[in-house]
């Protein structure tokens, strides 16, 4: 049996789903749960979304984004299912993970290669872009409609973690799915407004506080820049702001690893994000560090400020370029 109808029996002996994604919630999550709730609802289901926090204010126009809820609002005893969507291993959920019963059964849909497989079922698959277009393949082989509220939350989950189809996880597959949610009633250009058009003043601000910070190493091969709790003081942002920021180093000519530092002040820790060229693998970099992802967008938490992660990094990252035969010195 194909694993989307194993996945479209499951659903259906259930009743009440529990949705949920990983930390630090993305446009992938947010639309790929988006989608499925109204998927899942329109078969008559009783769906909840709940995740380890809040939806980046971003993709809040999306329909159904104010249903969203943080772990443990909106929680019920009575869960028969649980959908993981995006998440390459458990400990990702966060917080939901730990009110997880015993028991239940998990539905793991998920593109990262290195997931852990720790569903009840799993489907995990690298040859997609995202967890949002393997969702859509999903209710295609399922006949399930996809009116034109779930095809926007599906374009928006798309576009953003393919980085507007300039990564590598991009494929002809990819467009045909695009080319369909364009048909069904997505409208690209105000999609492109809110995402790309929209971006909040204080946003900018810290942009510009993260750019100061720009530094390069390994005769530019490697391009870095971090934000500190005190930047988000100072702007009136907060970590959810930042998840694209890691493009702008990956961006300068010549860089091969582009790096984030991002400082968790509440614990001493440092978010990490990496995004790689060809000749070098973001995730084994990250799994060095007991982080995962892809081949060209990896992360991972450092135990540690963000002086004493740049250091343990950089000597990594290092050796990974000169394996690859990229920096000689």
């Amino acid at each position: 049996m194909r694993i989307e109808k194993k996945i479209f029996h499951a659903i259906k002996k259930s009743n009440v789903i529990l949705l949920t994604s990983h930390e630090r919630l993305d446009g992938d999550g947010v639309g790929g749960e988006l989608a499925m709730r109204l998927a899942l609802t329109g078969m008559g289901k009783t769906v909840r979304m709940i995740n380890d926090g809040e939806a980046p204010l971003i993709y809040r126009f999306l329909p159904g984004a104010a249903d969203m809820t943080v772990c443990p609002d909106g929680w019920r005893d009575d869960f028969d299912l649980c959908i993981a969507l995006d998440s390459g291993s458990i400990d990702r959920l966060g917080k939901v993970q730990k009110k997880l019963p015993d028991g239940l059964p998990i539905i793991n849909i998920d593109h990262h290669y290195s997931n852990t497989l720790f569903g009840t079922i799993n489907w995990v698959g690298e040859e997609y872009s995202s967890a949002g277009e393997m969702i859509y393949r999903f209710m295609r082989a399922n006949d399930i409609e996809i009116t034109s509220d779930i095809a926007v939350c599906l374009y928006v989950a798309i576009i953003t973690d393919t980085g507007r189809f300039c990564f590598a996880n991009t494929y002809v597959s990819t467009h045909e799915a695009i080319a369909d949610l364009m048909r069904a009633g997505v409208d690209a250009a105000e999609v492109s407004r809110h995402l790309y058009r929209a971006e909040r003043l204080e946003v900018v601000s810290l942009k510009n506080l993260c750019m100061s910070t720009l530094q390069a190493a390994a005769d530019g091969k490697i391009a870095m820049m971090q934000v500190t709790e005190d930047m988000h003081r100072a702007t009136g942002t907060n970590y959810l702001d930042t998840q694209d920021f890691v493009d702008i180093p990956k961006a300068i000519a010549g860089v091969e690893v582009g790096i984030l530092f991002r400082q968790i002040d509440h614990d001493g820790k440092t978010r990490v994000s990496l995004r790689t060229e060809g000749g070098v693998n973001a995730d084994k970099i990250a799994a060095e560090f007991g982080g995962g992802g892809h081949r060209r967008a990896a992360g991972f938490t450092y135990n540690g400020p963000i002086a004493a992660a740049r250091e343990a990094l950089l000597a990594v990252v290092v050796r990974h370029l000169r394996e690859a035969g990229l920096y000689a010195k």
